[in-house]
């Protein structure tokens, strides 16, 4: 575990909040202050400053920012009709609402739509056509209804008028000019970034962007996108008042939420945070794993609110370490077989070798694939596996690839039972392999919902 501070910060107050993280269950990887001149972070192992990890609805503040970029340059017009913007996916018949939708109303989630259309989109032969035949239920502009595929119309929009691929339109004019390589990102079926998912980026990689944010739209020096736009786009344009707990019931702007303390923010599923506070002159960004988002927010504000109150002293006993790993241990090898299932995995066989790491070898319907897991250590593995991926796309009917788990992993013998945690690399999410005399149990978890389980014999 790395934590850094600067002279005017208590330490003291961060080995609380990292308590406080703890004692609540949340999986912290890292975070990034800027507070009135001072500064503060923390990486924590097993995690990585230089990890990308897939950021889900922290996207779309990106995407946002690329619309003001695109309006800023005379390519669009927030105020826009979504129909004058592609009229070659118009439906055969257009309703009224349809007619009236602007980008501004898609962009603040008030398209009209009755919920988001993202499942329907993202596997249809035009995702933009898809989106504008839905039907219209309400008169744009008046209720919020949050939709990821909303903003993947958006990045759409910037895209067509730019004339160039949206992920080449944010190298170009976001990007490049935040000293940040190409980040993954994930595309719908006709080749559309789904700009509101599936980018993936580090946290000090989002700290700059932030730190453009905090400075009204400059970076470097340079300017990147106009401090009107930025203003619109992080102000209250949609009420949200009924839309859950204190920090997501003061409003919603371009693709930012408004925070009950003020300023704003782009977040994403499981604690992804970027949270502005250009009264407080205050930058917070945070990766993370964690049930309860809210609990995040008032927990980062109460750090917020001790972390430059005292005169910084050393931290009493140090900086604890956070996700310790399992301490390992030594067994006779282990066969498990499995009943076909839609993971297609045959058989796993746990054998601990003489450097005490465990290796699990996994037959599949699409070979051999081996997880590594560290007694008293993090031990880096690359399985490539099906349906086993922790993602808000195992909700997807349509999902089912084979896909690669970059995990650090560590196990521990319990009795007659071998535990091993894997935590992920590039995504906010921990999952555990229970093998016991009879079986084992692989359960598939996006945050706290289960979505898939594995048995075996």
């Amino acid at each position: 575990m790395s934590v850094t501070y600067s002279a005017g910060c208590d330490p003291n107050a961060i080995q609380a909040y990292l308590d406080r993280a703890k004692r609540a269950g949340a999986t912290l990887r890292g975070f990034r202050l800027y507070r009135k001149g001072e500064t503060a972070s923390a990486d924590l192992a097993p995690y990585r400053p230089d990890d990308r990890q897939h950021l889900y609805s922290l996207s779309k503040s990106f995407t946002s920012v690329a619309v003001g970029i695109a309006q800023d340059c005379g390519l669009l017009r927030t105020d826009e009709r979504m129909l004058d913007l592609f009229p070659e996916c118009a439906p055969p018949e257009i309703s009224e609402n349809l007619a009236a939708m602007t980008l501004g109303d898609v962009l603040s989630m008030q398209s009209g739509h009755e919920v988001c259309h993202l499942d329907k989109m993202r596997f249809s032969e035009n995702a933009v056509r898809t989106f504008l035949a839905m039907p219209v239920v309400y008169k744009p502009g008046t209720r919020f209804v949050y939709s990821t595929g909303g903003t993947c119309v958006c990045g759409a929009a910037v895209e067509k008028r730019a004339g160039m691929p949206f992920a080449d339109f944010l190298q170009t004019y976001l990007f490049d000019k935040l000293d940040i390589p190409r980040p993954r990102a994930v595309c719908t079926a006709d080749g559309h970034h789904c700009g509101g998912i599936g980018m993936y980026l580090s946290v000090d990689e989002v700290y700059r962007f932030g730190q453009m944010l905090l400075a009204g739209g400059v970076y470097g020096g340079e300017r990147i996108v106009s401090e009107a736009y930025l203003r619109k786009a992080t102000s209250r344009v949609a009420d949200t008042t009924d839309d859950g707990s204190e920090d997501w019931n003061v409003g919603y702007g371009y693709q930012f939420w408004r925070n009950a303390r003020g300023g704003f923010r782009g977040d994403g599923a499981f604690g992804q945070l970027c949270v502005v506070l250009p009264e407080e002159d205050t930058l917070f960004v945070q990766f993370a794993e964690l049930g309860s988002m809210q609990a995040e927010l008032t927990s980062i504000y109460e750090l917020l609110d001790e972390i430059c109150e005292k005169p910084s002293k050393p931290c009493v006993g140090g900086f604890a370490d956070v996700h310790s790993p399992l301490p390992g241990g030594r067994f006779e090898p282990k066969t498990y077989a499995f009943a076909p299932n839609p993971a297609g995995v045959r058989a796993a066989t746990l054998t601990v070798g003489g450097d005490g790491v465990l290796t699990v070898r996994f037959d599949t319907d699409y070979g051999v694939q081996l997880l590594r897991a560290g007694g008293g250590t993090w031990t880096e593995s690359a399985p490539m596996l099906k349906l086993c991926r922790p993602s808000i796309s195992q909700l997807d009917p349509h999902y089912g690839w084979i896909e690669t788990l970059r995990l650090r992993s560590s196990f521990a013998v319990e009795g007659d039972a071998v535990r091993v945690v894997c935590r992920h690399g590039d995504a906010p999410h921990t999952q555990t392999l229970l093998f016991s005399p009879d079986a084992l149990r692989l359960t598939v978890n996006v945050g706290d919902q289960p979505v898939g389980e594995l048995r075996g014999r």
